[in-house]
């Protein structure tokens, strides 16, 4: 995959080692990480929609241990109460430290500097059941090139939720590695750069950062110990380059995440958004693969 630029490296650089000071305490920089590894429900959402009991009945059948959610609204996940999902996870031997909860560029409140009763409403709900992150996962197409207000956005996410004893998380996709803000950064420099690291957890999705044509090492040294969570699905060697099940595609895992320790990773989330044979049958092969997988 294409690295950062030399030019543009070195000019972050200096920016990166100015942040590092102020890295949160529970981020570990250099140490090594504990390895919690999950499914991103989203990669079986045909199957959730259909049965959801069966569906995570079988999730924890093929040894998974945790998931994370997606689909918040109004206080129900899956179509049902999000008390009553917890303990359908429960009894599965499941549990889910992050979710997917989308929100909008209308949740944040210019005048106040602060989140729409919506918003907190999703945040409160998370740390109630127990979760470690909430995760900002998607940008609408029409919002992107509102850079600062994504950032103001996501800060005051970041800022409530620690408030309410959880992690704000943002997850990446390509754009973040094309929308330049005003001063020509790009969106995700803006995010890593302006809001404050003790109260943003970063969701690298790996497969999108190489789609970018960036290198995902490149950004473990550029802001070491930013990334706690990671989205593990390959990049397939054909013209689409679509997903494929992790270990089957382009990308050196072995090779990146023998960087875990400077990255800070701790929650590896096995995804899958195209399908060779099931959905089912691909988070299955992708959770072999990775255990297969020596770094």
């Amino acid at each position: 995959m294409d690295k950062i630029p030399r030019r543009e490296f070195l000019k972050n650089s200096a920016l990166a080692l100015a942040g590092t000071a102020i890295l949160p305490d529970n981020i570990q920089v250099l140490t090594q990480p504990v390895r919690h590894l999950g499914v991103q429900l989203y990669s079986v959402r045909g199957d959730m929609a259909k049965d959801p009991v069966a569906t995570l009945k079988t999730i924890a059948e093929m040894g998974y241990s945790e998931v994370e959610g997606y689909g918040y609204q109004d206080g129900k996940m899956f179509g049902m109460p999000f008390t009553e999902y917890t303990k359908i996870l429960t009894r599965n031997g499941l549990s889910m430290p992050s979710s997917h909860c989308g929100f909008s560029l209308t949740d944040y409140v210019e005048g106040q500097k602060s989140l729409s009763d919506r918003a907190k409403r999703a945040i409160d709900d998370a740390a109630a059941m127990g979760q470690k992150y909430i995760i900002y996962p998607w940008v609408p197409v029409e919002e992107r090139s509102e850079v600062e207000k994504i950032v103001n956005l996501t800060a005051a996410g970041a800022a409530y939720a620690q408030k309410a004893g959880i992690r704000f998380g943002y997850h990446n996709h390509d754009f973040e590695f094309i929308q330049r803000g005003p001063d020509g950064r790009l969106l995700i420099e803006w995010l890593l750069h302006e809001i404050d690291p003790q109260t943003l957890a970063m969701e690298m999705d790996i497969y999108w950062v190489c789609y970018a044509q960036y290198n995902p090492l490149d950004w473990f040294r550029l802001y070491p110990g930013r990334w706690e969570l990671c989205h593990a699905k390959d990049l397939a060697a054909t013209d689409r380059r679509e997903t494929i099940e992790f270990g089957d595609g382009a990308i050196d895992f072995p090779g990146i995440f023998r960087q875990s320790k400077l990255a800070g990773l701790q929650h590896y989330i096995i995804e899958l958004e195209h399908y060779r044979t099931t959905p089912l049958e691909g988070v299955k092969r992708a959770r072999e693969n990775f255990l297969n997988t020596k770094w």
